[in-house]
């Protein structure tokens, strides 16, 4: 009896061990911004351009690629360019990236009609996403001045995606614009 006891407490610890880890490794995927400039000169005048994510816990939304086709490196995986450090008092013209994918239904498979219901709403779900690169032409910035690029995705099918300069201090619009 004892000997039963101790093999299905010991299967148990092993299951849970087993959960933990799978839990640990797989659920721990975090999203973390990098701060990146291109100048080491302290007399040039820059604004700040912080990048918010659409999803907090995915690469989704307008992130940044390049100013004026500068040659950029790439983020590294689970990472994005914000705040980015960049000229004040000139025309930019930013390369970003929109990202977004619209979350899939699942109805269950039980039976033809749940299935075909899946696959239908899916296709649907699917024409909504978003992942292209688009021209931002930012007007001049003031210098020292921190400011958020956001993203947001418009109803309707595939929806309109709309890309928004704001000053962070007193959350006045400068620029919006509209992508399709």
């Amino acid at each position: 009896m004892k000997k039963t006891y101790n093999s299905i407490k010991n299967l148990l610890l092993t299951i849970l061990t087993i959960m933990i880890g799978t839990s640990f490794f797989t659920g721990c995927r975090t999203v973390k911004s990098v701060s990146l400039a291109y100048s080491a000169n302290e007399d040039i005048d820059v604004a700040y351009i912080y990048f918010q994510l659409y999803k907090k816990n995915e690469l989704s939304g307008a992130l940044y690629v390049t100013y004026n086709n500068l040659e950029t490196q790439k983020a590294e995986k689970l990472t994005y360019w914000s705040p980015v450090e960049l000229p004040a008092g000139e025309p930019l013209k930013l390369t970003l990236r929109l990202l977004y994918k619209e979350p899939r239904s699942d109805f269950g498979d039980e039976n033809c009609i749940t299935s075909c219901c899946t696959t239908t709403f899916n296709a649907f779900e699917a024409t909504r996403d978003v992942n292209k690169e688009i021209t931002f032409n930012v007007p001049p910035l003031e210098p020292f001045t921190d400011y958020v690029i956001s993203y947001r995705k418009g109803p309707g099918i595939p929806g309109n995606s709309y890309v928004t300069l704001t000053r962070k201090d007193t959350k006045e619009v400068i620029l919006e614009r509209e992508f399709n």
